[in-house]
């Protein structure tokens, strides 16, 4: 029935091309050059390009999957190939476009050369499985960016736009000439102009792999050792930026980058804690004998779980990641210090990574928090009012990585022309001492033990190299149904443990604990970063 319809409607068609052409050879010569005057240009925008955002290594972020448009002038040539094209009940909205005569736009699953069909190959600006969502953003329905990289370099990325337009002759009624070709114009190329990142693709889809792998919501954030450039940044669950409107209301929230957000941190602000007190110039010998708990002003902070670890001094209990010893030893040194010692090392402040990329500052306690024994206790392991983000859990962990300069983390490379050349590259900031080199060795060391004996040995690539890293597992105050606390998981470190190259920050918004949760997410990451190597 379908295509009776359709053999009945073309017929129609050419029936009018044939009175239209009656019309034509019977006009005078008066009115051919009446007609003549008459004609005039009409221009399809094919495509529109926006200028291209790549990694380190000037690898495309944005494109990849193409279509082919096409320019058709309409005629029966024309019809007749679109027929062999398109099924009959596609075939019946593109018919009215032939009617009326004028050139129109129309996309065609394949390539095809015939007279009065123009096809060119359109990439689209995102696919299902594009690299870094949430730090490359999407645009709305009008192409302007709405956040991330996008809206940050909105004005770099869409001034001098490239395009693709066909211009036709045609006479007054917009019509087209059939017998001449349209002229293209093709400026598309200046769409590989753009902006650069630090991100590194193959490490940024290694961090989306396999965190999809094991975290339902967390954060995976890879930085290069010492000046904290950033090769991926990874947030789940992930979302498609070509179709931003259905993660709107998807349960989990795909839209939030976790990587930015911040979160209450636990056992890993004692690297902090442990730093404070070394600067000050207490002894990392400084005993303590670990019973499980300690009092302060009438009220028990426990360890994780009421264990006891016995005798300790600073690096054992860095590696058990003993509480007690860590409210103990907070108490041997002004509160003023420790929490100098936090905003020096990025905590409690906005870290802009890129323009438009900016993760939040998270909350330190106030001094006059500090001056109550129980709200010093609980910064003494990162509990109370504390939150911090992956960022900047990240350039703590580099900072000791780098023995003991602060870098502060960065995303933004610069930007190139449609030669790839760079018409201006940025300048990190200056890297700023924060703890004194022998500080920082000890620290790494602590590390180490961790990963080697302590709460990090599940996630100890000790095939690859080994690392340093801290865990944490951090209350929340609320609880799932079953009356079971929500806790916050954390494991930090860098990799490998000889001569760090690259830190890596693993975090789960809901798990069983740093180690348990996150420590595989750690381990197979630097198994596949080894493998990148060799």
């Amino acid at each position: 029935m379908e295509k009776r319809i359709l053999a009945v409607l073309s017929g129609l068609l050419l029936g009018l091309f044939i009175c239209q052409l009656s019309v034509y050879s019977s006009s005078s010569k008066p009115q051919l050059a009446q007609a003549a005057q008459q004609q005039s240009q009409y221009t399809l925008t094919v495509t529109k390009t926006r200028g291209t955002i790549y990694d380190t290594q000037l690898t495309p972020l944005t494109g990849g999957n193409s279509r082919w448009i096409a320019a058709v002038s309409p005629g029966m040539e024309t019809l007749s190939s679109l027929n062999q094209l398109f099924p009959p009940k596609e075939m019946e909205p593109i018919l009215s476009n032939f009617q009326s005569g004028i050139p129109f736009l129309l996309e065609i699953p394949t390539l095809v050369s015939v007279p009065g069909i123009q096809a060119f190959s359109v990439e689209s600006r995102y696919t299902p499985d594009t690299l870094a969502p949430h730090v490359l953003g999407y645009l709305d329905s009008s192409g302007a960016g709405v956040c991330g990289i996008e809206k940050g370099f909105d004005t770099a990325l869409s001034q001098n736009q490239g395009k693709i337009t066909a211009t036709y002759h045609v006479d007054a009624l917009q019509r087209s000439l059939g017998s001449q070709a349209p002229e293209i114009q093709d400026t598309s190329y200046l769409g590989d102009s753009g902006v650069v990142l630090t991100l590194d693709a193959r490490i940024q889809e290694i961090a989306q792999q396999v965190g999809e792998k094991y975290l339902n919501k967390g954060a995976v954030v890879i930085a290069q050792v010492p000046d904290c450039s950033l090769k991926a940044v990874a947030s789940f669950p992930d979302y498609a930026p070509d179709q931003p409107a259905t993660a709107l209301n998807a349960p989990d929230s795909p839209l939030l980058n976790r990587a930015f957000n911040a979160y209450t941190v636990g056992s890993i602000f004692k690297l902090v804690s442990a730093a404070a007190a070394l600067e000050y110039g207490i002894s990392p010998d400084t005993p303590y004998t670990c019973s499980g708990a300690i009092l302060v002003s009438q009220s028990l902070f426990h360890c994780f779980n009421g264990g006891s670890h016995g005798a300790e001094d600073m690096k054992s209990a860095l590696s058990n990641s003993c509480n007690a010893y860590f409210v103990n030893l907070m108490q041997m040194l002004p509160s003023s210090r420790f929490l100098e010692m936090a905003k020096q090392l990025g905590f409690g402040q906005e870290l802009e990574v890129a323009p438009g990329c900016i993760s939040v500052s998270g909350v330190l306690p106030s001094s006059q928090t500090l001056s109550y024994p129980k709200g010093l206790a609980n910064f003494s392991f990162g509990q109370g009012e504390l939150t911090a983000t992956p960022i900047q859990i990240t350039a703590l962990v580099n900072t000791i990585a780098s023995g003991g300069e602060y870098a502060q983390p960065y995303l933004y490379q610069g930007l190139v022309d449609a030669s790839l050349n760079y018409t201006h590259q940025q300048t990190p900031e200056a890297p700023v001492r924060i703890l004194k080199e022998k500080n920082a060795q000890f620290l790494q060391e602590a590390m180490i033990s961790s990963a080697e004996e302590g709460t990090g040995r599940k996630g100890n690539p000790k095939e690859v190299g080994g690392a340093g890293v801290k865990t944490a597992t951090a209350q929340t105050g609320q609880y799932d149904d079953d009356g079971n606390e929500i806790v916050q998981c954390w494991y930090a470190g860098f990799w490998p443990a000889e001569n760090p190259q690259y830190v890596i920050t693993v975090f789960a918004e809901e798990g069983e604990g740093g180690g348990a949760t996150c420590g595989p997410v750690f381990r197979e990451i630097a198994e596949k970063l080894y493998a990148l190597q060799n």
